[in-house]
């Protein structure tokens, strides 16, 4: 009987995702409990590119994680449930995929010297970047978070000076905490679970949101 590979079952198979490891191994890091469903998985992988078997044990690169990623997005899974089996360091390549997903042109971890300040991620939408700060740890009640936000406000005004081909900058934070979206000093706190809703309501934000322009 042939098992059907459904999107949880991709899900799980991030759990085990970049290592080399025994097929036994990969079952119990995939919580599945079927060596059948197991097989067919693999066997369903292997059939997409993603993955390397050998007799006894299988080996997954970071561009397999990504792959699978990308796969589940494409089917239009909840970018939730999706989040909820990321661990911190997934966590600023799912920010880019979601930012890129919505149309953004997208920039990873740039860097400016002179004040040198460093920006996570970079979503730039007719000359108007959102700059993001990913925070693997913050809690929504810490007391550094304003201290956070009015930082994300300065390496917007430093961004803004530095790209000339940018008009305006909205500057967030997204954690990896679950929370719901809040507002320190009009910057907004999002969730990794919650930032698809955040940019696919963007527009009803906006009274709330620091928009820093070019002076």
């Amino acid at each position: 009987m042939q098992i059907s590979i459904n999107d949880e079952l991709l899900i799980r198979s991030i759990a085990a995702m970049p290592n080399n490891l025994s097929i036994d191994k990969f079952q119990q890091l995939c919580e599945i409990k079927s060596r059948t469903t197991t097989k067919e998985l693999l066997k369903y992988l292997l059939k997409l590119g993603i993955g390397n078997l050998s007799s006894d044990s299988v080996s997954f690169s970071e561009k397999d994680k990504l792959d699978i990623i990308l796969l589940v997005m494409e089917h239009g899974c909840n970018p939730e449930r999706l989040s909820k089996k990321l661990r911190w360091n997934d966590f600023e390549l799912f920010t880019s995929l979601l930012i890129k997903s919505v149309g953004y042109t997208l920039e990873r971890n740039v860097v400016f010297n002179n004040p040198r300040i460093q920006i996570d991620v970079i979503g730039i939408y007719q000359k108007t970047a959102l700059l993001i700060d990913c925070k693997h740890w913050m809690k929504i009640y810490d007391f550094n978070v304003s201290r956070f936000s009015l930082n994300q406000i300065r390496r917007a005004r430093i961004f803004l000076a530095k790209r000339k081909d940018v008009e305006a900058a909205i500057p967030v934070i997204v954690t990896l905490n679950d929370c719901e979206c809040k507002f320190f000093e009009k910057v907004p706190i999002v969730s990794i679970s919650r930032f698809n809703h955040f940019l696919q309501n963007f527009p009803f934000y906006l009274d709330k949101i620091q928009l820093i322009q070019r002076v």
